[in-house]
């Protein structure tokens, strides 16, 4: 006869994956942290990466655009999520084949992605090709600069086309028969489809989406590939300035990338810090509702 396991040593076990990668990024921010502070050549310690940080107008220009990417594409995808859930969520086949389809674009890698967009929104790609052939444009001139242009149009684009399926799963999961049943209720009383939404649908939802906008938030506040490929050189986005410092030649470049790591670290933890406040509310409202 076999023991049972006790349910804390349980789910301890069913942790430890997440705590393991938890306990790992700690560790490297914490390396960050010490290689921040110290002097290019090894001499001794020093604030000066952060103390740049406050006289550099680029610094303050690159976490604007940073935080511009992250907030647009998390408000744009989890709107984008939220209408096609609330249109398909009545239909068993819809439901299915709306999860299928966000599972497949969950496959495709950022880096493709934004390769691919790239190829279809840049001046020479294959949408202004279409646009010069109909002839709405008489060259790439005439064609808006999505790509590599003063605002992030093709940065914004490719991250609502990949994460906007994400929180669309995340949605299905909360979206249990019990709140259907409830929407069911409501609209036999007479509420339309916006009051269901409002005072049914987002209120049952709201832990789930506050969770999927914080992971969508932090990978697009700290991703590399889309700013660096469809991004403009002027401002650059936090993670690709990160990285182009730490490229650098110049030893007393290595602190400032680290410097510009921690920031972003910290945003993140900042943020997640809130959305778990946020979502232990949001519980125990519902629970007592």
């Amino acid at each position: 006869m076999t023991v049972p396991m006790p349910p804390r040593w349980r789910g301890l076990l069913l942790t430890t994956p997440a705590l393991v990668v938890v306990a790992f990024a700690g560790g490297a921010l914490l390396l960050a942290a010490r290689g921040s502070i110290a002097d290019g050549l090894g001499r001794g310690w020093t604030l000066s990466a952060y103390a740049g940080f406050l006289h550099d107008p680029a610094f303050a220009d690159s976490l604007l655009l940073s935080l511009k990417i992250a907030t647009l594409s998390t408000v744009m995808s989890a709107a984008l999520a939220l209408a096609v859930v609330g249109a398909v969520s009545a239909s068993r086949r819809g439901r299915a084949a709306l999860e299928t389809a966000a599972r497949a674009t969950l496959a495709v890698p950022h880096l493709l992605a934004a390769s691919a967009f790239g190829l279809l929104l840049s001046g020479s790609g294959l949408i202004s090709r279409l646009t010069h052939a109909g002839g709405w444009t008489d060259g790439p001139a005439d064609f808006p600069a999505l790509v590599t242009g003063p605002n992030p149009s093709a940065v914004l684009l490719t991250y609502v086309w990949k994460e906007a399926p994400f929180i669309t799963i995340m949605l299905l999961a909360a979206y249990t028969p019990a709140v259907r049943d409830l929407e069911s209720a409501v609209r036999t009383l007479g509420a339309g489809r916006m009051r269901r939404m409002r005072h049914v649908t987002l209120p049952l939802l709201a832990p789930a989406l506050t969770e999927a906008c914080l992971l969508v938030f932090a990978f697009t506040f700290a991703a590399y590939e889309a700013p660096a490929l469809l991004g403009a050189t002027v401002p650059r986005a936090l993670p690709v300035e990160a990285v182009e410092l730490y490229r650098s030649v110049e030893l007393d470049d290595r602190p400032a990338a680290l410097a510009l790591a921690v920031v972003i670290g910290m945003v993140i933890a900042l943020l997640a810090l809130a959305a778990a406040t946020i979502s232990r509310r949001l519980l125990r409202a519902r629970t007592g509702s």
